[in-house]
């Protein structure tokens, strides 16, 4: 069994390409959200906050998980 080991850190512009190829993976399966595609970055980058945004990079520096924050309405 390989182990693969992540690192924690915060999201950069950069990583956009990656975590919206991840993003998108998930939408695939029809389970993970109401919409077919992931948002282009302006839409991504408007709704979530500025914190918060992380990404987890295997030991070769491939982002191959994210999280970010993004508010939600209290009703």
């Amino acid at each position: 069994m390989t182990k693969i080991y992540a690192m924690i850190e915060n999201m950069q512009r950069d990583d956009w390409k990656d975590v919206r190829a991840i993003y998108g993976e998930g939408l695939a399966t029809g389970l993970a959200a109401f919409t077919l595609s992931p948002p282009k970055w302006p839409e991504w980058n408007r709704d979530h906050l500025p914190f918060g945004r992380l990404v987890a990079r295997d030991d070769s520096g491939n982002v191959v998980g994210w999280g970010a924050l993004s508010l939600v309405p209290d009703t």
